[in-house]
């Protein structure tokens, strides 16, 4: 359940903080008053696309924050301990900010989360159907996930095997596909690999051997100068003017100084260290330079080696150790296209057998649909009686298709709104009414499986009017008994139903408009029924006659509560 909605410089909500409550909270007031806004807002918290024209003229920024009642439910308990999200208080405070240069940021209990994890925990929290809902009725291809989606949890496990045996059938017949347009040329194919494979096979390159070949190259260019450079080091540790001598002096001299004064034992050890590391030094430089000897041939032979390998990396635009990647694929490349034939035959037989099982899983799909289309049908039939469309026939009809990624039927909604009437698509026979009888009678259905709990309405009774608007705010009522429904509506029956009301107006102050919204109290709630009785003011008739409906109201409340609990 919804608890508090908090509202920030959201299109012309400047700030708003709405208490919510259970039961049936109908939404009303004038047409561009903001109720729309106010919906608008919650669907933030769902994970519905934002945009930056949500965001008030003149601000950086706009808000929307809802708590909600922890729902008692695993899934979404498990995703609070994966995030080490807070649990202690029982509550989720969801935040969303928006942000002029069109950047999001989506907050569950002050933690920031990506979109797709909202939208995980939010499925539990709130449904809602917007103006637009009713359309998806008219586009046949959602007519299939309504049905999957409604006995989801026996569909699931077999759609989910199905699909992943689906991407096993696509990737045989993408390989069988590939070789057949291979088979024209691909003798032409197999030659050009193989002279790509021998140029770079006969060069037996090794990883990092450029690097290698340039230090070598480097020091053989410069050898001259490496052998001057050692024998200065030498010269200079050993030679007739070398420190070593001297430097062994000045050790033997300071170890004699150290036995009367022992402040200089210190510097005699360094002194001895240092004399040990230049003869270390000497010994190293000389054993370098008599292990080294200048080969032309040698050198001549690295640049050589360097120069190919460079030609190569620029024929075939990759470094040397992707070249040598370069070289197995073709190898891998050329074992498949000389097995040509023996591996289209073995794809073939694999084609063969993975569609047998697709087929079976499909069969399978199928008849799980058609059980749960069924019980579908039967149940729309029961709520659209209610709603005065007792004539009417629902028949969900199966039709086979090409296998693809969610099966292989082909389904779509039929109705025939009048009796003997011929079943028809819901898009060449539904009026506007009608549509958002079938669309209701979909989420009365649907609610005893989801669990949100919050549903939300936005103006599902469009198009309807006298005892079908009734019946239509009857039974979202009897969605809110025990649990939470908001909806915004313009008529009188929805209205006078309605446990809580709340009257979305706009004001302008200072030249910036402004909404303002207001819980009705009962001789408020009589005032807002009888305006929309009368369609401007309320008038003394209209009065009476919302008092009237208000009383019929409570009457027809208290039947549901007592039939529902019986």
């Amino acid at each position: 359940m919804l608890i508090q909605l908090n509202i920030k410089q959201f299109g012309i909500i400047e700030s708003a903080t709405i208490e919510l409550k259970n039961g049936l909270t109908v939404l009303s007031g004038e047409t561009g008053a903001g109720k729309s806004m106010i919906l608008a807002a919650i669907s933030q918290l769902s994970g519905q696309r934002t945009s930056t024209s949500y965001i008030r003229y003149g601000e950086e920024k706009a808000s929307v924050e809802g708590v909600f009642d922890f729902p008692k439910n695993k899934e979404v308990i498990n995703i609070f301990k994966d995030l080490d999200l807070d649990l202690e208080d029982e509550v989720i405070i969801i935040r969303r900010d928006i942000y002029s240069s069109g950047k999001s940021v989506c907050r569950i209990n002050g933690t920031i989360v990506n979109l797709s994890t909202l939208k995980k925990v939010a499925v539990y929290l709130l449904d809602m159907h917007e103006q637009h809902d009713n359309q998806i009725l008219l586009v046949e291809k959602n007519h299939l996930n309504l049905i999957d989606s409604f006995d989801k949890e026996e569909i699931k496990k077999v759609r989910t095997a199905y699909k992943e045996k689906y991407k096993e059938y696509k990737i045989v017949t993408e390989k069988i596909e590939n070789l057949k347009q291979q088979e024209s040329d691909i003798l032409q194919k197999v030659d050009f690999l193989k002279f790509q494979y021998q140029e770079l096979a006969q060069m037996k390159l090794k990883k990092d051997e450029d690097i290698s070949l340039e230090k070598d190259i480097d020091y053989l260019e410069n050898f001259e100068k490496v052998n001057t450079l050692a024998y200065s080091i030498t010269d200079g540790i050993d030679g007739e003017y070398g420190i070593l001598s001297k430097l062994a002096e000045i050790k033997s001299n300071l170890g004699e100084l150290s036995r009367y004064n022992s402040n200089f034992e210190e510097k005699y050890e360094e002194i001895t260290n240092l004399y040990y590391i230049l003869d270390d030094l000497k010994y190293e430089v000389s054993s370098y330079t008599d292990d080294i000897e200048y080969d032309e041939e040698k050198l001549d032979r690295l640049i050589f080696r360097m120069d190919k390998i460079k030609n190569l990396e620029k024929k075939y635009s990759r470094s040397l150790n992707d070249l040598i990647i370069f070289r197995e694929e073709i190898k891998e490349e050329l074992e498949e296209l000389e097995n040509y034939e023996e591996n289209y035959d073995k794809y073939i037989v694999e084609q063969k057998n993975i569609l047998a099982e697709l087929k079976s899983l499909g069969d399978k799909l199928t008849t799980i649909r058609k059980k749960t289309a069924q019980k579908l049908e039967s149940l729309i039939q029961e709520e659209l009686k209610f709603l005065y469309m007792d004539k009417s026939t629902i028949k969900v009809d199966f039709k086979d298709k090409e296998y693809a990624s969610d099966g292989k039927d082909d389904v779509r909604i039929l109705i025939s709104a009048n009796l003997g009437e011929p079943l028809k698509s819901l898009s060449k026979v539904a009026s506007g009414g009608e549509l958002s009888r079938v669309m209701l009678a979909l989420k009365i259905i649907f609610s005893r499986s989801i669990e949100a709990t919050s549903i939300i309405f936005d103006e599902i009774d469009t198009g309807v009017s006298g005892r079908v608007s009734q019946r239509m705010a009857e039974k979202m009522y009897q969605l809110g008994v025990g649990s939470q429904v908001l909806c915004i509506s313009h008529l009188p029956q929805t209205t006078a139903l309605a446990d809580t009301n709340l009257l979305i107006s706009k004001e302008v102050i200072d030249k910036r408009t402004l909404t303002s919204i207001k819980e009705l109290d009962r001789q408020q709630k009589i005032e807002e029924v009888a305006r929309m009785i009368s369609g401007d003011k309320m008038t003394r008739l209209s009065e009476e006659h919302a008092i009237e409906m208000l009383k019929l109201a409570e009457k027809t409340k208290e039947e549901i509560k007592t039939k529902k609990f019986q």
